[in-house]
């Protein structure tokens, strides 16, 4: 994982939360977009609690139909069902005193939640098809990116099982919100593709375009586009040509929105300012501002009375 002086203030804490729960053994929730790297986190409050040395297993659980997924969690015995040729012990057993991470929990089937809200009240379960009752020693970290309480409101996510889960909630802010942090992990993650070798750098033309970028798919994007322009760039110095195409599109796209927004607000501000005699006072009432915030504007849009000029 990305190390704590690796990011800005925002992740820091989150950082800190994460040096913070490990000791303990609550159950945590966390929440974010896709991509903001929840997993990592997870892994992270594992290596921090006194299960480290025990396994770590990650299942996505939006990626298996219902009867698969409990096969694959609980485990399940000989004949449960077609194909079940023999017994197979199920992540809950093989992850014995270590941690287990579900992540996209809201997938997970309402009545796969009724049996997973059983082993946290009861501390046990049984394999498909089995009636005995094995030890669940392990913590169990969730993951969503979705709003749970939206999904009880749906009738599809269990009430119960979300006040279980939500001891200690844990939220990532999208990469968007928090800009700061990307010269820092571009630069982690030239440090990680350079393996020894001199290491490359970005132009301050391309950062400056990572920088204004929206980040959808937020640090795992970001990842991504590092390591195509460090594998495209024929140069120590990665230029705005060496970035994905799609990024350099949507930047430039808009910047034009931008450029055409304040261009349309310096040409109304002006023509409020006519019609009022370039009354400033009438002018911030007409349009509900402050003076102040007025001011601001005619200072950026360089709007000056043409007696003073």
């Amino acid at each position: 994982m990305v190390l704590a002086q690796t990011y800005a203030v925002k992740m820091q804490q989150i950082c800190q939360m994460i040096i913070d729960l490990g000791p303990t053994d609550a159950t945590v929730l966390i929440e974010g977009e896709e991509g903001t790297e929840k997993e990592l986190v997870a892994r992270a409050i594992h290596l921090n609690s006194s299960r480290r040395k025990r396994p770590f297993i990650a299942v996505n659980c939006d990626t298996y139909p219902q009867t698969l997924l409990e096969s694959e969690l609980w485990g399940h015995e000989e004949g449960v069902f077609f194909g079940a040729m023999e017994k197979k012990k199920g992540y809950f057993e093989l992850v014995d005193q270590g941690t287990i991470f579900l992540n996209n929990i809201d997938k997970m089937p309402p009545l796969s939640q009724m049996k997973l809200l059983r082993i946290l009240e009861m501390q046990e379960f049984e394999r498909l098809g089995g009636n005995e009752a094995i030890k669940a020693n392990m913590r169990i970290i969730a993951g969503t990116r979705r709003n749970l309480r939206e999904e009880i409101e749906k009738g599809t996510f269990v009430e119960e099982l979300y006040y279980r889960l939500n001891i200690i909630t844990v939220k990532i802010p999208p990469l968007r919100e928090r800009k700061e942090d990307i010269p820092l992990l571009v630069e982690y993650f030239l440090q990680n593709l350079s393996k020894g070798e001199k290491q490359k750098r970005f132009s301050e033309e391309a950062m400056e375009s990572l920088s204004n970028y929206s980040w959808p798919g937020n640090v795992k994007e970001l990842e991504n586009a590092v390591q195509y322009a460090y594998l495209t760039s024929k140069n120590e110095v990665i230029n705005i040509n060496d970035l994905p195409v799609g990024i350099v599109k949507e930047v430039q796209k808009e910047s034009a929105k931008a450029a055409s927004f304040e261009e349309n607000e310096r040409k109304f501000l002006l023509k409020i300012l006519e019609e009022n005699n370039w009354n400033k006072y009438r002018v911030a009432k007409k349009l509900n501002i402050s003076r102040s915030t007025l001011y601001t504007k005619l200072r950026k849009y360089n709007l000056i009375h043409p007696t003073k000029n």
